[in-house]
C-alpha cells in the first residue's frame, strides 16, 4: 500500500529498552516504520519519560492527565476513579487532534478498545479520520464486567470504523456488545512474531534438553494465570517420569505462594523459578524444551503461545479467550480445564512419553505459525485493513 501517516493511540508504551509495558505496540510502531509509514504514538504521560521524543524514526507525543504522577502505570491506580479516567480521556482526544491537524495523520490505529478506542473514536469524529481499534483481551473481557465500563465499550464500537480482533472469542464479544457487522477483522497478534527467531534452522542438532524431560512456562507469576495448575499437575507427571523438570521463566505477585505449593508438593528438584529474562532469550529458552505449558483463567490470544509454536513447541493450555485460535486440540497441542490438574498431568504424560506424537504437533504449530502467526504475513494484513478505509 502506499505509504501513511498513522497516529497509534494507546494507554501504555513503553518508557525505556527494559520497560516491557506495552512492548507489543512498541513492535507494531517499528513495524510499520520498518516498511515506509510515517509513526506517531499519542500516550499518557509516565515517570521517566519525555513529553516528546523520536526514538528509531517514531514520533511520540506524551500528555499529561490528573493524578499520572501517582504510579507508573493506568493498571496500577486501584479503582480508576472518574475524574483520573475523564481526564486521561479527555486531554488524549486533544493531544490526538493536535497531532492529527499538525502532522497531516491518515488514520488512528487505537491499541485496546478502551480508553485508546474511546479517544480515537472522539478524536477521529473530530477530525474527520478513520479510526481501527485492536481488541487485545483485557478490553473486552473485563471492562464490560462494570456498569461504566460496558458503556464505555459500547459507545466505542458503535463508532469504530474497523475492530481488529485478534481472536475469535473476541470478536464475537464485540458483536454482541454492539460491533456493527461487517466491521471486524480478525488478525492473529499484534504484530505477529519473528519467525526467524524462534524456527529451529534445518540441520540443527537436537534438543539441548536437561537430562529427563523438559517443560517450559513463560509468563507473569500473576492473576489470571494459573500456574498452581500446572504444578499440581507435575506432582503426578515426576511421579511417572521421575527425570521431568518445569522451567518457569517469568515473575509476578503469586511467586511466593507457587514456591511454596512446590516445596509442600515436594517438588523443588524438579521446578526452577528463573524469574523474568529479557525477551532476547526467549529462543534459546524455548528451543531447549520439549513441551510449552500455559494456564489460565483469561487469555486475549497468547503470545507466549505464539512464540513456542513458531519454536516447533507443542503446547498444553487452557482453552480460555483466544487459545483455541491457536492450541487445535489433538492437532497442535492439548487443551484442558484451567482447574484439571489431572487431565493437564494425562496430557503431559502422554506427550512426554510418545515422542511421534510431540514431534507431529510440534510440527503442525509450526506449520501454522508461518501462515498465520509471522510478522510479515500480520503486518500485511494489517495495512490491507488501513487500504480498505483510507482509499
Amino acid at each position: 500500500m502506499l505509504k501513511q501517516k498513522i497516529c497509534l493511540v494507546t494507554h501504555l508504551f513503553p518508557v525505556n529498552p527494559s520497560d516491557y509495558k506495552g512492548i507489543f505496540v512498541r513492535d507494531l510502531a517499528d513495524a510499520l516504520s520498518d516498511r515506509g509509514h510515517e509513526v506517531h504514538v499519542v500516550t499518557p504521560l509516565r515517570w521517566g519519560a519525555k513529553r516528546r521524543e523520536a526514538q528509531d524514526g517514531i514520533s511520540i507525543h506524551r500528555y499529561p492527565y490528573w493524578g499520572w504522577r501517582r504510579a507508573a502505570q493506568l493498571g496500577e491506580l486501584k479503582g480508576t476513579p472518574i475524574l483520573l479516567l475523564g481526564s486521561l480521556v479527555g486531554m488524549g482526544i486533544a493531544r490526538c487532534v493536535q497531532v492529527i491537524r499538525k502532522h497531516g495523520i491518515g488514520l488512528l490505529h487505537a491499541y485496546w478498545v478502551v480508553p485508546a478506542g474511546l479517544i480515537g473514536v472522539a478524536a477521529g469524529r473530530l477530525t474527520g479520520r478513520p479510526v481501527v481499534a485492536t481488541a487485545a483481551g483485557s478490553d473486552l473481557f473485563l471492562a464490560p464486567r462494570r456498569r461504566w465500563g460496558r458503556m464505555l465499550v459500547r459507545l466505542t464500537l458503535r463508532h469504530l470504523d474497523r475492530l481488529v480482533a485478534v481472536s475469535r472469542a473476541l470478536e464475537d464479544i464485540a458483536l454482541e456488545l454492539g460491533l456493527p457487522e461487517g466491521r471486524s477483522t480478525l488478525i492473529h497478534g499484534p504484530v505477529g512474531i519473528d519467525l526467524s527467531l524462534f524456527t529451529r534452522p534445518r540441520n540443527h542438532p537436537p534438543r539441548e534438553t536437561r537430562p529427563g524431560r523438559s517443560l517450559i512456562y513463560v509468563g507473569n507469576l500473576a492473576p489470571p494465570k494459573r500456574v498452581d495448575t500446572i504444578i499440581r499437575a507435575m506432582q503426578r507427571v515426576v511421579g511417572k517420569v521421575p527425570d521431568c523438570h518445569l522451567t518457569l521463566v517469568g515473575d509476578g505477585v503469586l511467586r511466593p505462594s507457587l514456591e511454596a505449593l512446590a516445596a509442600e508438593l515436594h517438588l523443588q528438584r524438579s521446578i526452577e523459578f528463573l524469574g523474568a529474562l529479557p525477551h532476547g532469550e526467549m529462543a534459546r529458552i524455548l528451543q531447549s524444551a520439549e513441551v510449552f505449558v500455559h494456564c489460565s483463567d483469561s487469555e486475549g490470544l497468547g503470545v507466549a503461545i505464539m512464540e513456542a509454536m513458531g519454536a516447533g513447541l507443542p503446547v498444553v493450555a487452557s482453552g480460555v479467550g483466544g487459545v483455541p485460535d491457536l492450541v487445535r486440540d489433538g492437532e497442535t497441542g492439548f487443551i484442558v480445564s484451567p482447574d484439571d490438574h489431572e487431565t493437564y498431568a494425562e496430557r503431559l504424560l502422554l506427550l512426554l512419553q510418545t515422542e511421534e506424537l510431540r514431534a507431529r504437533l510440534g510440527g503442525n504449530g509450526s506449520r501454522f505459525a508461518r501462515e498465520h502467526l509471522d510478522k510479515h504475513v500480520v503486518i500485511a494484513e494489517l495495512e490491507g485493513v488501513y487500504q480498505s478505509l483510507l482509499y
